[in-house]
């Protein structure tokens, strides 16, 4: 790298040397990449799995299928028994077992029998419960993932983004110095000085922002991969271009059928048609079978007297159709088609979602595909035609620093543009409910420098 004295033996560098000193600056300083990382970098799919095994969340929904399964259980099992244990007709005169026939020590039981479909329609209104459980936690397994692919995608942009910028500053710097080297010698300008520098501070305030966000985007990676928040992210994958030819008739299918969120919804709606019908019930009564076995003493002539058994079935009476029953079915209906109501409103959301995702999709491989064919290269050959008009003063200096600020930005861009690429296939993926195949890189794409940790080092 050229040092501060940029000089050709004793002489000042002079721009008919710049003409060749700042393209090869440009290809060997800034597009060039960093040193291969000591290790790998980190594929997404460590930090879905991570986050997939360890976060809280979803070992509570766990514990919440657990419970709602074992509530299945008992809600099929009848009520406990009663029993008893009396004394019946004691007479209180002389309070003798004796004296009177009807005198006796009892004991019995008794069991309430639900009419019948009570019971099979509450096993399975709980059993719905259990499956839409089931359901929200594959939802939740389905939108963490697609938060962990944006947060990736994110961090990624922002670090080959801050890499980017650390090369303009390097390339700045050096345009900086020889700019005061030809104004110290009297073939320069203090405005062409004072723009060079002005242009360095502010790739200094953009880097430290940059910084940052990487920072923040770090922490929440970390986070939500059930990883220690602090804790160092190495290298990740560079982001490629990749094919957007989705079909929206086979993703709206995909859907239909795959989408946990809406599986949950069903399971809802059959709760809430059994709950229905269970509701109904109610007009049928409950039965409850009753026996008892009294034990008598002898009379006071020593005659004994046969103990007796008695049993017994008893009925509630659902009369309170108006207060208690009716109120009853109409919230179950209510429940139901509130249900309906909710399957509508996230089949329309999902169609929003993967419309308006393959139209940004669609946008965002185009612009790409424009800087990387058509803005980058004719911007780079910009800069070849501005040195030579520079070397003969046909331009001024400002144009040449803005040609070369172009050449950057939209390198910087493009790196932008491939990141939303893929934070909106993750979005994607989450409105449809499972993970799209991906494709190779598209050909003749631009390789894209290494990421680096957060500390601004090379992994």
């Amino acid at each position: 790298m050229v040092g501060r004295a940029m000089r050709i033996g004793k002489g000042v560098m002079t721009p008919g040397r710049m003409v060749f000193f700042l393209p090869a600056l440009l290809i060997a300083s800034s597009w060039a990449s960093p040193l291969l990382a000591e290790e790998p970098p980190r594929p997404v799919g460590y930090y879905v799995d991570a986050a997939l095994s360890g976060y809280p969340s979803l070992a509570s929904m766990r514990q919440r299928i657990t419970m709602k399964r074992n509530e299945a259980i008992r809600a099929g099992a009848l009520d406990d028994p009663k029993g008893w244990v009396a004394i019946s007709n004691v007479p209180i005169r002389t309070w003798s077992f004796r004296e009177e026939d009807m005198t006796g020590k009892e004991i019995g039981f008794s069991q309430m029998i639900p009419y019948p479909g009570k019971r099979e329609h509450a096993v399975r209104i709980v059993g719905k419960e259990a499956e839409q459980a089931e359901f929200d936690l594959a939802e939740m397994r389905n939108m963490l993932r697609a938060d962990v692919k944006m947060a990736y995608a994110e961090l990624s942009t922002v670090r080959t983004q801050t890499e980017v910028v650390r090369q303009v500053r390097a390339v700045l710097d050096q345009v900086v110095q020889v700019s005061t080297e030809m104004f110290a010698v009297g073939k320069g300008r203090q405005t062409d000085v004072l723009r060079g520098q002005v242009e360095f501070q502010k790739m200094r305030e953009m880097l430290l922002m940059l910084e940052n966000r990487e920072k923040v985007l770090s922490i929440r990676l970390n986070t939500i991969a059930a990883l220690p928040p602090e804790a160092p992210v190495p290298a990740l994958d560079n982001l490629a271009e990749f094919s957007t030819e989705y079909n929206v008739e086979d993703l709206r299918a995909i859907y239909r059928s795959e989408r946990p969120a809406r599986q949950a919804i069903q399971a809802r709606i059959e709760k809430g048609k059994l709950a229905v019908l269970h509701a109904e019930h109610e007009y049928r009564p409950d039965f409850e079978v009753s026996t008892s076995y009294m034990q008598r003493d002898a009379m006071p002539d020593g005659t004994k007297r046969p103990d007796m058994f008695s049993a017994m079935v008893s009925m509630t009476l659902p009369i309170w159709k108006k207060e208690k029953i009716e109120p009853g079915i109409r919230a179950m209906v209510a429940e139901r088609e509130m249900a309906i109501r909710d399957e509508e409103t996230l089949d329309a959301e999902a169609a929003n979602a993967i419309g308006g995702s393959l139209a940004s999709l669609s946008n965002f491989a185009a612009v790409a595909k424009l800087y990387r064919t058509t803005l980058i290269p004719q911007a780079e050959q910009s800069i070849h035609s501005n040195l030579e008009a520079y070397q003969v003063g046909k331009i001024d200096f400002p144009m040449l620093m803005d040609s070369l600020m172009a050449t950057l930005n939209f390198r910087k861009e493009y790196l932008g543009m491939v990141g939303e690429s893929h934070m909106t296939k993750a979005r994607l993926e989450a409105a449809v409910g499972r993970e799209l195949d991906g494709v190779p890189p598209v050909p003749g794409e631009i390789a894209l420098p290494k990421t680096r940790n957060s500390n601004g080092e090379g992994r």
